[in-house]
C-alpha cells in the first residue's frame, strides 16, 4: 500500500507493474490474508494502525481479485482499466501531435511492439503490451533464466518509453500538461 500509492503518485507504469507483481504475490500466498499479513506486512517497519491499513488494503485486492475470478491469471478491472486509460491518452498525444519528444520516443519503438503484437495476441493495446513485455522481462530476471542482448535493449527501450508516458500522464493529472 505505501509503495503502491508512491508509485501512483511518481510513475503510473511502474505502479501498475508494482500492481502485477502484487496480484502474483497474493497468488503465491493462495490468497491466504494470514499468509500475506505473516510474509510481506510484517516486513514493514511501520506502526501498528499503519500495518493495519496495509493488512487491509491487501485483503481488499483478496477479495476484488476472487470476485473478479482472477485466481490464476489476469488483472483487477481497476487496473484493467487505468492501463486503457493510459493507452488512450497515448493515442491522443500521437494524434495531437504536440509532444515531439514523446512521438520519436514511440516510433523508436514502435517495430518492437509491431513485433510484440504478433507474439502477445491477448495485450489490448500499445501500454499492456509495453507493460506486459517488462514485467515479463523482470520475472525471467529474477529466476535467472539467461536473457540475449538484443532482448535487454529491447525491454530497455519499451522502460524508457513507458517512462515518457508516464512523466506526461503525472503532468497531465496535475493539470501541467493540456490536451
Amino acid at each position: 500500500m505505501l509503495v503502491a500509492k508512491q508509485k501512483r503518485k511518481e510513475n503510473i507504469a511502474e505502479y501498475a507493474l508494482y500492481l502485477y507483481q502484487v496480484e502474483d504475490l497474493i497468488r503465491a500466498f493462495k490468497f491466504d490474508i494470514d499468509l500475506i499479513q505473516e510474509k510481506l506486512v510484517a516486513n514493514y517497519q511501520t506502526n501498528k494502525k499503519t500495518s493495519v491499513e496495509i493488512t487491509e488494503w491487501y485483503n481488499n485486492l483478496v477479495v476484488m481479485m476472487e470476485k473478479e475470478g482472477i485466481r490464476e491469471k489476469g488483472h483487477l478491472q481497476f487496473l484493467t482499466n487505468l492501463i486503457t486509460d493510459i493507452n488512450e491518452f497515448h493515442i491522443k498525444l500521437m494524434e495531437l501531435g504536440n509532444e515531439k519528444t514523446y512521438i520519436q520516443s514511440f516510433k523508436s519503438v514502435s517495430g518492437i511492439i509491431a513485433e510484440l503484437k504478433q507474439k502477445n495476441k491477448i495485450a489490448n493495446n500499445d501500454i499492456q503490451l509495453g507493460l506486459d513485455t517488462v514485467y515479463g522481462f523482470l520475472l525471467l530476471k529474477m529466476k535467472g533464466t539467461k536473457i540475449t542482448a538484443e532482448t535487454e535493449n529491447a525491454v530497455k527501450q519499451l522502460s524508457q518509453w513507458l517512462g515518457g508516458v508516464s512523466k506526461l500522464y503525472k503532468e497531465f493529472e496535475m493539470g501541467e500538461l493540456e490536451l
